[in-house]
């Protein structure tokens, strides 16, 4: 019994760490003071670490001086024990007492915990270039990941973080998945409801499933609609500019925003319209409102909205970004807009929901009565959806073939139904704007302090042969070499200066795989991608800037279910590793190559103004470039 106990309590610490999310917004962005510096005595080495006095190990190790533990609580005592024999109030006591300490432990902790966790988000949302800089500088056999005694682990090191992501089975997306459980059925309603994205779920009985069906609705083949349907808005805005004759564009709000949010409208299917403009949907506009489908109702709950709307373009990217925030960035509980922003994502994830169902049911009628449809993502899950019902047992050999695993009867159906299409679009949707529109916004920042001089360059990769490789057209036997060209500088720009430094994972099972480190059950863990990409261990010159560096591409899972996709990045990571790499990457990768290609075609671009951000160093607000 006080073996037990004493282990009870040992978990109770070592999940401590698992409360500190909500002292997180652990993907901050516009750092002060973070840039890599432009002129190295080694190029393939890192800058010195800062003074101590600007030191992020000696802000923890102050952290954990103003907040000194008690000694680890003794066991319970153990009932059993002769010395209790004949003296029951010695026992309740020395229980009392045991019952105390723990108590005084657990509170010290979590104080502990709440201290180094504001630590760390300072440092992340403020510079954190200069943290990655200086734990990556840490003998790695002292330090192979940043592990406080109380609190998150930082894995920052390139090794660590490949391992991190590639271990699905240790350390899983579990912290995102009940706000994205939102977007899917009232298992009130529903019993038998699925609750997850597979963005949000580790379990490879949700998750291979649904993989194979959306990397089937999104592919790679659709690289030429993509690419045409991101130069023409991106061009389309290059052109505004150039007609208002005022020699400035603001990327943030035009070309970063809207070239995503155009691939969201005609590739996955959900359209947005001009205030009074004629929708797909029958008798109404742009900003009308219609009612919340009763087929909805019946297994969807809304407690927040009494109508659904077409929305307009910024009524779908609030939406979306409404819903991405309080996803993934609304974590911190003390925050004085938390309760808002839940507010707000709840209301945008269910006007979302309500949209995408309105769209599912015309365009099945309309499929159903042979009538053409769009080809879009939604309407593609559809078609399986049909195709399921009138070819059955072909399908489901196909699916069964590239999983290798027999389906439960009926379950390819259940991934297919109208619900789980929904939440799929859904889930597919929040993620395809706001990473896009950041990400724009950074490669721009980023390509404006090469042209300034702030980066080292290597093998001819000046600011300068980025324009020539933008005005090359389409006729040109190098236009192939030269968009390829422009996807590298897109890479490398975001590579020094990417949209969020850390993916959030949870460590599921005790394990010391990260390094040799001894991790608990419970354990949150910060994959700093954004480090690991400057890690000179493995990335030759972290520091310059360099398209012509080795993507080292390596197959995933190429044999089985993602045979069709492309190989992966263990050099660029912005897109992820492994089993969650982005699902959207394509049209990311084109959005910001199509996108950085028209900025770099308007003439000699100076910089107006800094990065901008909102209150919270999250989300870029401005970013004036001049032509």
């Amino acid at each position: 019994m006080a073996d037990q106990d004493r282990e009870t309590l040992k978990e109770l610490l070592q999940r401590l760490a698992s409360k500190f999310v909500a002292l997180f917004s652990f993907s901050s962005e516009n750092k002060k003071d973070d840039e890599i510096e432009k002129n190295e005595t080694l190029p393939s080495s890192l800058p010195p670490p800062l003074p101590a006095t600007q030191s992020f190990l000696a802000d923890i190790a102050n952290a954990e001086a103003d907040n000194p533990l008690p000694p680890l609580p003794l066991p319970f005592p153990d009932p059993e024990d002769i010395k209790y024999a004949n003296d029951t109030e010695a026992y309740t006591s020395d229980k009392q007492a045991a019952e105390s300490a723990v108590a005084t432990f657990t509170a010290a902790a979590k104080i502990r915990g709440a201290a180094i966790a504001q630590v760390i988000s300072k440092w992340l949302a403020t510079n954190p270039y200069a943290m990655f800089r200086e734990l990556l500088a840490q003998p790695r056999e002292t330090m192979p990941i940043f592990k406080p005694a109380i609190g998150p682990v930082i894995v920052m090191r390139h090794t660590e973080v490949i391992k991190c992501l590639e271990r699905t089975d240790l350390f899983t997306v579990d912290p995102y998945a009940a706000e994205m459980a939102r977007a899917t059925d009232d298992r009130s309603k529903h019993p038998e409801a699925f609750s997850h994205f597979m963005l949000g779920t580790d379990r490879d009985d949700l998750y291979r499933l649904d993989d194979v069906i959306l990397r089937r609705a999104v592919s790679r083949a659709d690289s030429a609609l993509l690419q045409q349907l991101a130069r023409d808005e991106a061009e389309r805005w290059t052109h505004h500019a150039q007609n208002e004759g005022k020699g400035e564009i603001d990327i943030v709000p035009t070309i970063a925003k809207f070239v995503p949010l155009r691939i969201v409208s005609d590739y996955l299917g959900v359209h947005y319209y001009g205030f009074g403009e004629p929708s797909v949907l029958p008798g109404l506009r742009g900003g009308d409102s219609f009612p919340l489908s009763d087929d909805l109702q019946k297994v969807f709950s809304f407690t927040k909205i009494k109508e659904a709307i077409v929305p307009t373009s910024d009524q779908l990217f609030n939406w979306v970004k409404d819903a991405f925030r309080n996803i993934f960035n609304n974590f911190n509980s003390s925050y004085p807009r938390y309760s808002a922003f839940r507010e707000q994502g709840i209301i945008a994830t269910e006007y979302l929901s309500a949209y995408i169902f309105a769209l599912l049911q015309y365009y099945k009628t309309q499929l159903l009565q042979s009538n053409p449809v769009p080809d879009t993502m939604l309407t593609r899950l559809i078609k399986m959806q049909l195709e399921l019902e009138q070819n059955g047992q072909k399908f489901e050999e196909e699916i069964t073939k590239l999983l290798n695993i027999p389906l439960p009867p009926g379950e390819l159906a259940r991934r297919l139904s109208d619900s789980m299409i929904r939440s799929n679009v859904f889930g597919t949707v929040v993620g395809a704007v706001v990473n896009p529109q950041e990400a724009t916004t950074r490669i721009m920042d980023s390509m404006l302090r090469l042209q300034d001089g702030e980066y080292m360059f290597l093998h001819d990769s000046s600011y300068e042969q980025a324009v020539c490789s933008a005005k090359v057209e389409p006729d040109s036997a190098h236009y192939t070499e030269s968009l390829e060209r422009l996807r590298k500088y897109a890479l490398e720009a975001l590579r020094l200066k990417p949209q969020g430094e850390v993916l959030l994972r949870l460590c599921v099972k005790d394990n010391d795989v990260l390094g040799g480190v001894p991790l608990k059950k419970g354990t949150l863990v910060f994959a700093a991608y954004a480090a690991a990409m400057l890690d000179p261990e493995i990335v030759q010159n972290p520091s310059a800037f360099d398209v012509t560096r080795d993507e080292r591409l390596v197959p995933y899972l190429s044999e089985r279910e993602r045979a069709l996709e492309a190989p992966q990045s263990l050099i660029y990571l912005q897109h992820g590793y492994g089993r969650h790499k982005c699902l959207g990457r394509y049209a990311s990768e084109i959005t910001m190559q199509e996108s950085l290609r028209a900025m770099l075609r308007l003439g000699p671009l100076k910089r107006r103004s800094e990065l901008e951000m909102d209150e919270q160093n999250l989300y870029a607000v401005s970013l004036k470039i001049g032509f």
